[in-house]
């Protein structure tokens, strides 16, 4: 059940709990049409829909996925000519020089501190229902939910404004939990409502269910020692196991079935975010758009941005050959494109090869500046596969995006083991991943040792785009993955300054 691809939103009601975390617009309903949503039985769904669908903002490029994808070495949007120079933010996230009025910054922050507040707000409201097994399981899905957006927030910006649900004196400045502070209490929200939450045979995985509760856990434990400095390894790896153990989930052979516009197969996915095409979801259906050349239409796809890349010294540690993650063309014949990384000469959908907007062969390269690149510099990546037919394509897009994916946790496992010393079940683990990641009529080799950096090289490939990437980097001490941006440090973005300005607790991050 998709149940808030058409939010019933409470406007009012959101406005008044985020003016306690941020200077978001307030748009004020009648007071009356408030009073009779927040007393309807028939409305306490409604309440859990804002909250979920603030969970889209985390995949759209100009917010969340932006951060951690357009600041590593997996993504980046050059300037071209006189597009995409964007008052130089775009490069600002490159080279790290990012400043506190950047947009994606503002933009992030707001986004996640609005879903604590649309959490809240539920967690509030829909304890005034007279409690039962229903009530209670849409509060423990809204405490998931604001715990993760604590996480997230934490995660990007290492301080988190937060007041309880049951907190009304918006005349006083939210309290703000420091990094540490905040993902313990991510963790002890996440632990609390375990035991209560629902698995995915019955909820599916758009849902909260334990699945995700453990895979959320596993992750904030992966990256504990990051946040507090004290790793958490055993932790991770018990996690993991519990996902594992569920028996809900499998890593499929089919590794592109899963970015299918139509894809089918819930059992590689352990939290989803529900996207459509017959509505406006916003910036996260821009999968294709902001990647491919103007001139590479197709279908109802009329119109493109010619933007977002990978980099040079992400596309060399690949495998090209052998590894299936690298290219698939089941789509060509009705897109004219390949999904994964799309590389020389480039086609139309009846085979004919197309030309850039000066009449040149539109021939793909992996070398670009990010100050000053041609139309046809930087490797493209198509990650999600279009629907030709998609309606108004351009804003509209069905495809599902994963939060929390099943192969991630083989990964995370592993990494965790081969850090505590355990260098045969880090193996086994990465290999069970590969074994089912060979292309057609090809054999990707298996690893005979493995070390860390074999397994930050996987998680690239299993996961690339997916928005895992700055973290990742991070936790492997190589988020200076560009001569231009070493020891700059910046592993921790700055408080925006709109936020500074409407809460006087918050303290600008040091090391800038």
């Amino acid at each position: 059940m998709k149940i808030y691809k058409n939010m019933i939103g409470l406007i009012g009601i959101i406005a008044l709990f985020s003016a306690g975390c941020t200077n978001l617009h307030e748009e004020v309903l009648d007071e009356q049409l408030g009073q009779d949503l927040i007393t309807d039985s028939s409305s306490i769904a409604s309440l859990i829909n804002p909250p979920y669908a603030s969970l889209r903002h985390l995949c759209e490029w100009p917010t969340h996925w932006g951060l951690e994808e357009l600041c590593t070495d997996e993504a980046a949007i050059p300037t071209r000519g006189g597009d995409w120079y964007n008052q130089g933010e775009l490069q600002e996230l490159f080279y790290h020089t990012w400043t506190a009025d950047h947009s994606y910054l503002r933009n992030t922050w707001n986004e996640l501190t609005q879903g604590i507040s649309r959490a809240n707000t539920a967690i509030h409201y829909i304890g005034k229902f007279r409690q039962n097994a229903t009530t209670k399981g849409y509060i423990n899905e809204a405490r998931f939910l604001r715990a993760m957006y604590v996480y997230y927030l934490a995660d990007c910006f290492g301080q988190v404004p937060f007041r309880n649900a049951d907190d009304q004196n918006f005349t006083v400045d939210a309290p703000v939990m420091q990094r540490d502070s905040a993902v313990d209490f991510a963790i002890r929200e996440v632990k609390e409502i375990l035991p209560e939450l629902k698995t995915r045979s019955e909820l599916g995985s758009e849902r909260v269910t334990k699945g995700a509760a453990y895979a959320l856990l596993a992750k904030i434990y992966l990256n504990y020692e990051v946040y507090t400095g004290k790793a958490e390894w055993d932790k991770t790896i018990k996690y993991c196991d519990s996902v594992i153990n569920t028996g809900a989930y499998d890593i499929t052979d089919d590794y592109w079935s899963m970015f299918q516009w139509d894809a089918s197969d819930p059992k590689p996915f352990i939290f989803t975010i529900p996207m459509s095409d017959q509505i406006d979801m916003g910036g996260g259906a821009i999968w294709v758009d902001f990647t491919l050349h103007y001139n590479q239409v197709f279908g109802n796809y009329t119109s493109f941005w010619n933007g977002a890349c990978t980099t040079p010294s992400f596309l060399d540690t690949w495998d090209k050959v052998n590894d299936v993650r690298f290219y698939d063309d089941r789509n060509r014949s009705e897109t004219g494109i390949n999904e994964g990384f799309l590389i020389g000469q480039q086609y139309g959908v009846d085979g004919t090869p197309l030309t850039d907007r000066s009449g040149n062969p539109l021939v793909f390269v992996p070398e670009f500046s990010i100050t000053n690149s041609s139309e046809t510099a930087g490797v493209r990546v198509v990650k999600f596969a279009p629907n030709p037919d998609t309606r108004e394509a351009g804003r509209y897009a069905p495809n599902d995006y994963p939060l929390f994916r099943y192969a991630d946790i083989y990964l995370e496992r592993a990494e965790a083991e081969l850090r505590n010393g355990d260098e045969p079940d880090a193996l086994k683990d990465v290999n069970y991943i590969r074994s089912r990641r060979s292309a057609v009529d090809k054999t990707f080799p298996l690893l005979q040792t493995v070390t860390l950096n074999d397994i930050l090289k996987e998680r690239g490939y299993e996961l690339y785009w997916e928005g895992c990437r700055r973290q990742d980097l991070i936790r492997f001490g190589k988020f200076d993955w560009s001569d231009d941006i070493k020891k700059k440090g910046r592993t921790i973005f700055l408080i925006p300054t709109a936020a500074l300005d409407a809460n006087v607790n918050l303290k600008q991050n040091s090391g800038y």
